[in-house]
């Protein structure tokens, strides 16, 4: 059985002194979904209110992963941060959802009808990736997830309330740094449609005694895969019928 409390304090360590692991002990490392998200769910009662959620899919038939965000780490559009807030930068353009209501356990399991008409709004958001340990290549994906599936942080952009007939399948997304074109791609979020990932998260949270918010953030994944942005800089992520956000790293 892998030790959760003594992962979660390594981790809570490393961001704290911006330390990089070699890797977690074999006796802190979780080898498992569910002791993943223990040693997740351990860190992130050490470091306060959770603001978001990070949920992804490599495809429309896989079961989606969930990395709770700190409110902490919940950025407004326009934003400037430190580069030495992050060990690394890299930048996904991605639609969040906040819920305008709480969805309790007591009011699960939630149908489809009843989580989208508990959705305020839409959003463009950047999700900056950033790691705990000195290297992620050949990291296995349990640390990665007790890491909160490598988040930095979230920058949301403004509101749309107006969304539900958009084709979020089809979403054009374009980043630039410092006003020069970085990458374009349509259509590129590997779970298809994302709307399913926050209609699953709003469930599998409750599952997780972390039942969902009112005013509460969840993204879900990255229309450009990964971009690397070392040096920081302006930052701008346009989304084809969903707007843009910013945020300057330097």
């Amino acid at each position: 059985m892998v030790d959760i409390s003594a992962a979660a304090a390594r981790l809570v360590e490393a961001r704290r002194a911006r330390r990089l692991l070699a890797a977690l002990p074999e006796a802190e490392r979780p080898g498992t979904v569910a002791e993943a998200y223990a040693v997740q769910d351990a860190v992130a009662r050490i470091l306060g209110p959770v603001g978001a959620w990070k949920i992804g899919a490599k495809s429309p038939s896989d079961t989606p992963l969930a990395a709770s965000i700190q409110q902490a780490d919940v950025i407004e559009s326009g934003t400037s941060l430190p580069r030495d807030r992050f060990n690394i930068v890299i930048i996904e353009a991605e639609v969040a959802f906040r819920f305008g209501r709480d969805l309790p356990a007591a009011g699960a399991p939630y149908d489809d009808a009843t989580i989208l008409a508990a959705i305020e709004s839409a959003h463009p958001a950047i999700e900056i990736v950033d790691t705990r340990f000195a290297e992620i290549d050949g990291l296995d994906a349990f640390s990665k997830l007790a890491d909160f599936q490598m988040n930095g942080a979230l920058v949301v952009g403004p509101a749309l309330r107006d969304w539900q007939a958009l084709d979020l399948r089809g979403i054009t997304a374009t980043v630039t740094v410092d006003g020069v074109p970085a990458i374009e791609k349509t259509g590129a979020n590997p779970a298809g449609d994302p709307r399913w990932l926050a209609l699953w998260a709003a469930n599998h949270l409750v599952e997780r005694d972390q039942p969902i918010k009112a005013g509460q953030v969840v993204t879900t994944g990255s229309y450009i895969g990964m971009l690397p942005a070392p040096q920081g800089g302006r930052i701008v992520a346009s989304l084809s019928g969903v707007g843009s956000v910013s945020v300057t790293i330097g």
